[in-house]
């Protein structure tokens, strides 16, 4: 065997007279998921958060609790079934779409033990409950990663995306293709592309992991793999049939072939892609490289590390290199996205990267383990007893580090803020909003909790948008709109004279025109300069 290059693991523990799958080791994936749900539904946001960058909420509860279009790139395929989720008796709206993220986070978690599982099949295809086990420490030490866990809380699309990613992973390790997994694979990733866009980076690194060389009728795969990616694409036709509705939450009306492709390609979103100064790379690159050992802690790194090293293998020598490229690109893919992403939260797009680093975790845990049993091999037993010990302890100690910052059980700071503007804003009122947190909160409140239908809501920053114009003359009549290029001062002045006027937060260039001062947690506007 040592010619043939390296081995992940020995056959263990069962004669070949015993059946491909072991029933207590195949339920490695459901418990390790049930585990991972637990500790997110602990955890969840009680109602709306804006913690862990998660101010998006607001925006895509209410566009999917009213049909509506949220801001690019309309995430149709969330909205759908996070409203379908949502019909689900679990407490509040937000509460619910909470609840969808960590249902998606920790059905992710158990494909991926599923998938490591695979990785770690003996010649024979059979399934040991040493390779369970370890497939199901390496997925929960996934789960219990910060990014991933900050996720599996809130109302965000990453959970859901993590989900799509790791069924795609699954289905690129199926040997051998067959029309029927081609199909499923196209079908998951257009889908998961009308969750978020970003699915796309996989396709090179996937495509290297479920290449099996040429089949024997290649183009029945082709035509199978793109039937099923036409057929989930067609999921965004749920974009400009909902736009139609006219519905309360209508971000860019897609109602026409220029403002869908502006909405589905986040055409708004450009300037942040590969915008981040060269300057400022290195500074990226160290965070990037931090963030590692928080994600998977120091022995989790070094273990990724031994497992990258010795090759994704299929336990027979077969597919060493076209494992590692391709595993390889999808870590590269994704951090070179994030890296290069100009916003304040473009780690989540390391989550799929955290996830294949959690197979390389299993690699190498299994070579600890052979290497273990092979030196001690008087006492061989202990030996792997404690190997499996020390890495059954790297996600309970992940959990416990992390619980403190992660945990969103007591966070209230969103709905304390909506109640206290909702009921200090007198009747009729103006509220200008300058940050997407308060414009999306306030469309949670008005649209799906019902409050305060009476409040005039302006996002400052959608002004430069005809296409808001046109919706807030067809929504609010008495709203007085100063000419197309219209201002935030411009609105508020003109506004002023016919009713309370309002900013939600203050900003340099609004505050150069305006006179406004503190009311609570809002500025009241009292003249225009």
């Amino acid at each position: 065997m040592a010619s043939e290059g390296p081995t992940i693991i020995r056959p263990m523990g069962r004669p070949k007279s015993f059946p491909r799958s072991h029933p207590p080791a195949g339920l490695a994936p459901l418990l390790a998921a049930a585990a991972a749900l637990l500790l997110y539904a602990v955890t969840a946001a009680p109602s709306l958060t804006w913690a862990h960058h998660g101010a998006d909420g607001g925006d895509l509860i209410a566009a999917a609790m009213t049909g509506g279009v949220p801001h690019p790139s309309g995430y149709p395929t969330y909205c759908l079934l996070g409203r379908l989720f949502a019909l689900l008796p679990l407490g509040p709206a937000a509460r619910r779409f909470a609840l969808f993220s960590a249902t998606a986070a920790a059905a992710a978690v158990g494909v991926l033990c599923l998938c490591a599982q695979r990785l770690l099949e003996d010649d024979a295809g059979r399934r040991s409950w040493r390779s369970a086990a370890i497939a199901a420490a390496a997925a929960l030490l996934a789960a219990t990663g910060p990014i991933l866990w900050s996720q599996a809380v809130i109302a965000e699309v990453y959970a859901l995306n993590a989900l799509f990613f790791a069924l795609g992973l699954h289905l690129a390790l199926h040997a051998p293709p067959r029309p029927g997994i081609a199909f499923a694979a196209g079908l998951t990733l257009g889908l998961g592309l009308g969750n978020h866009l970003t699915l796309a980076l996989a396709l090179p690194g996937l495509a290297v992991l479920a290449w099996r060389g040429a089949p024997r009728r290649p183009w029945r795969l082709a035509a199978t793999l793109a039937a099923g990616l036409v057929l989930g694409l067609t999921v965004y036709a749920y974009l400009p049939l909902a736009a139609r509705r006219d519905p309360p939450v209508n971000w860019g009306d897609p109602r026409t072939w220029e403002r869908f492709v502006a909405v589905v390609t986040g055409r708004v979103y450009r300037p942040y892609l590969l915008g981040v100064p060269l300057a400022s790379l290195p500074a990226r690159l160290g965070a990037w490289a931090g963030l590692w050992a928080r994600q998977l802690t120091w022995p989790g790194v070094a273990l990724a590390l031994a497992g990258a090293a010795a090759g994704i293998d299929d336990g027979a020598g077969r597919g060493h290199r076209r494992r590692l490229l391709g595993t390889a690109l999808l870590v590269a893919a994704y951090s070179a996205y994030a890296i290069t992403y100009d916003t304040a939260d473009s780690y989540v797009y390391l989550i799929p990267a955290y996830l294949v680093a959690a197979l390389w975790v299993a690699r190498g845990a299994a070579a600890v383990a052979v290497w273990t049993e092979d030196l001690f091999a008087s006492r061989r037993q202990w030996a792997v007893a404690v190997v499996f010990a020390v890495l059954a302890l790297l996600p309970a100690l992940s959990a416990v580090r992390h619980a403190p910052a992660i945990s969103l059980r007591y966070d209230r700071e969103a709905t304390a803020w909506l109640a206290d503007v909702t009921q200090r804003l007198p009747p009729g009122a103006l509220l200008i909003t300058l940050q997407d947190r308060h414009t999306f909160a306030l469309a949670y409140a008005r649209w799906v909790e019902g409050r305060r239908d009476d409040v005039i809501v302006v996002d400052a920053d959608l002004l430069a948008y005809p296409w808001y114009h046109a919706q807030l003359r067809r929504r609010h009549p008495s709203l007085v709109l100063p000419g197309d290029r219209l201002t935030a001062p411009g609105l508020a002045g003109a506004n002023l004279p016919l009713r309370p006027v309002f900013l939600a937060s203050t900003r340099d260039d609004v505050m150069a025109q305006l006179f406004a001062v503190p009311d609570g947690p809002i500025w009241r506007v009292t003249d225009s300069r």
